[in-house]
């Protein structure tokens, strides 16, 4: 997503209420959505980025999830199945892969006064991943232990929205026998 792209803006109950550029957004840090997709393969393992230093929020670290800024008037499902694929390859409506909707959760900017709302995602699959150079410099898999000894140089964002995903879809029974 470009500085100049569109991104919609909400109030305290998530309703939108203003759509700005995504440059605006960040520099102000206004409330805004995005998707986390925690993927993993059948065996347990996570699939872990390293993103590239040009990104404009946290560059240079780990995310423990695929995801993004759900772009202005776009469905948040499709947001976060158009982010899993451009960001990693891998196609949410094959039937190689299993993706769950999770809900959503207000994620605390670490300052405690800034905010946004995260849509919660889980695919499993098998297949293949190939990353957005752009975006991704590198993929790695993990399982969840070995992920959560690197919390501390991953997106901060990307730790939370991953152990809820991890709690939620452990809760409905979507994670495979091997996470531990």
């Amino acid at each position: 997503m470009s500085a100049e792209e569109l991104v919609d803006i909400v109030d305290e109950n998530n309703t939108v209420i203003d759509t700005i550029t995504r440059k605006e957004m960040r520099q102000k840090k206004l409330p805004h959505r995005t998707s986390y997709i925690a993927c993993c393969d059948r065996q347990g393992r996570f699939v872990v980025e390293v993103r590239t230093l040009s990104k404009d929020y946290a560059p240079g670290l780990l995310d423990a999830c695929v995801g993004g800024v759900v772009q202005h008037g776009e469905d948040l499902t499709e947001a976060a199945k158009r982010e899993l694929l451009e960001e990693i390859g891998i196609d949410a409506d094959k039937e190689s892969t299993d993706f769950y909707s999770l809900g959503s959760m207000k994620i605390m900017w670490a300052d405690g006064q800034h905010f946004f709302y995260g849509y919660l995602y889980l695919a499993i699959t098998d297949s293949i991943t190939v990353r957005q150079r752009s975006e991704v410099s590198g993929i790695m898999y993990l399982n969840k232990a070995e992920l959560i000894e690197l919390k501390d140089v991953c997106a901060r964002d990307s730790v939370i929205a991953f152990e809820e995903i991890i709690k939620r879809a452990q809760d409905s029974n979507y994670l495979p026998s091997a996470v531990s």
